[in-house]
């Protein structure tokens, strides 16, 4: 069974984020999901050379504006593929300007939406998204279609 790690470019700057990411950390840990706050000051390519280490053996999938998104029905399959795999999956949310093309080009990416947002929404949406995920495959009232 494949383990979940998410992987922010530092902390949240302001404390309704870092709460938010808190209270959904908290709530996917049950589900074996792991943060990871990458909180020292990291060059892009530091923190590009940090995931690939982190995810060695894995799978890491980059956050990018331009990567396949879908429904919440979608993101669901993808939990589940996630969660049943025989490998981990890394979950990297972007530093503030994003990836380099090399990473995007190198990794397989997925998107929140065309929407532009900050890194710490970013991580706040995907947290809340794999939560949403985790509550549907186990059929609770938390998701309504």
């Amino acid at each position: 069974m494949g383990r979940i790690t998410v992987h922010t470019h530092g902390r949240p700057r302001e404390r309704a984020y870092g709460r938010l990411v808190e209270i959904y950390s908290e709530r996917l840990a049950i589900h074996g999901v792991k943060l990871n706050q990458h909180s020292e000051k990291l060059s892009h390519d530091e923190y590009v050379s940090k995931l690939e280490a982190a995810a060695d053996g894995a799978t890491l999938i980059i956050l990018d504006e331009n990567g396949e998104t879908g429904t919440t029905e979608w993101f669901t399959t993808c939990w589940k593929n996630w969660k049943l795999s025989n490998t981990n999956i890394h979950l990297a949310v972007g530093p503030v300007d994003g990836y380099e093309s090399y990473v995007t080009q190198q990794h397989t990416t997925i998107g929140l939406g065309p929407l532009t947002m900050t890194y710490e929404m970013a991580a706040v949406v995907l947290l809340e998204q794999l939560y949403r995920a985790s509550e549907r495959e186990r059929g609770s009232p938390y998701h309504r279609d």
